[in-house]
């Protein structure tokens, strides 16, 4: 891979690229780029990647603690070959179209200093997001190669859930269900009504496990109750309103909607709920969490996690596509679009 000098302010300031001709150039190496760039690699195509930035990423970067402050601020301070340079640069058989680098944040503030322990730790710019291990991601990154250049993390111990002024943990299997004593309602229950409701939340489990081996494509049986299906009626509820109807208490219905339904927004507030979120996509991610479980001998639960943070993941497809032949460039921008003249 190939690394350019750091830039001025004229074309002169940048190396020349040697060949001159790609059936693919590409900028910018953020996660949609990357992958193209693995595919068109992969596809035999002559694949030209740059970046403006001296690392790989783009905003979907993993920037050391210490460095976050001085990525905001480059950002709307990063150095481009001047518009009239690329414009004078261009024939009279070119048009050229002036391309301007925009800044992400409108506004960017800090205060303080970190502290020396932050020096361990890495920050993800697009955000924590776990991946399930049955994730169309995951499966891209197997099918692809891509796999072989990241390293990934079981988050031990399952999932948690803030409830009550505590950390409890969420249930993976009957086994989990039934040994959990935290699955209880506020008020002090006897413990009849303590199994009554984990009895309540494992019949739910296997009702969804049913509808989801009835809905496989080799399943042949008919449709409805008989086949172990939910109904079409209760799909479209909205899944907030299914989970009442299985008489689940409100501590379990917001552990299946947020800590294995991964809702985004406030399932109770209906009217205000920017995506409320139906039975029918509830019960696709609890598909996905089910089948997630157990994928991997040497994962726990049913989420992993990049062991170097999220800036893995556009690196590992850059990695592959490089093993493919795609030239990569890094603190190169693209200044303009020289575009025949028709």
């Amino acid at each position: 891979m190939a690394d350019a000098s750091a830039g001025g302010g004229s074309l002169d300031d940048y190396p020349t690229i040697d060949p001159t001709s790609f059936d693919v150039v590409l900028c910018g190496t953020g996660l949609p780029e990357s992958i193209l760039a693995a595919a068109c690699a992969a596809a035999g195509k002559t694949v030209l990647h740059v970046d403006p930035d001296a690392f790989y990423g783009s905003f979907y970067s993993s920037i050391p603690l210490p460095s976050v402050p001085s990525f905001l601020s480059a950002d709307s301070s990063t150095p481009c070959p001047s518009s009239t340079t690329a414009s004078s640069s261009a024939t009279a058989a070119y048009t050229a179209v002036d391309l301007k680098r925009r800044s992400l944040y409108s506004e960017v503030e800090t205060s303080g200093t970190v502290p020396e322990p932050s020096r361990r730790f890495t920050v993800d710019l697009v955000g924590p997001r776990l991946l399930y291990c049955a994730d169309e991601a995951v499966d891209l990154l197997l099918r692809s190669g891509g796999s072989h250049h990241v390293e990934f993390k079981s988050v031990e111990g399952g999932s948690l859930i803030y409830w009550d002024g505590a950390l409890c943990p969420v249930p993976d299997s009957r086994q989990a269900i039934f040994m959990d004593s935290t699955h209880r309602s506020k008020e002090k229950l006897n413990l009849r009504d303590n199994l009554k409701e984990k009895t309540l939340l494992f019949r739910f489990f296997k009702l969804v496990q049913s509808h989801i081996a009835a809905s496989s494509p080799g399943d042949k049986d008919g449709e409805g109750e008989a086949s172990g299906k939910i109904s079409e009626e209760d799909l479209d509820l909205p899944f907030i309103e299914f989970l009442k109807k299985q008489q689940l208490q409100p501590k379990i219905r917001a552990v299946v909607l947020y800590a294995i339904a991964m809702a985004d927004y406030d399932q109770d507030a209906a009217d205000s709920c920017e995506k409320l979120l139906t039975t029918r996509d509830g019960i696709k991610t609890l598909a996905l969490y089910s089948s997630s479980i157990g994928r991997f001998a040497n994962a726990q639960g049913a989420f992993i996690y990049p062991m170097y943070g999220h800036g893995e993941l556009p690196q590992a497809f850059c990695r592959f596509a490089a093993v493919k032949g795609a030239l990569y460039v890094l603190r190169m921008p693209v200044t303009a679009l020289l575009v025949d003249q028709v």
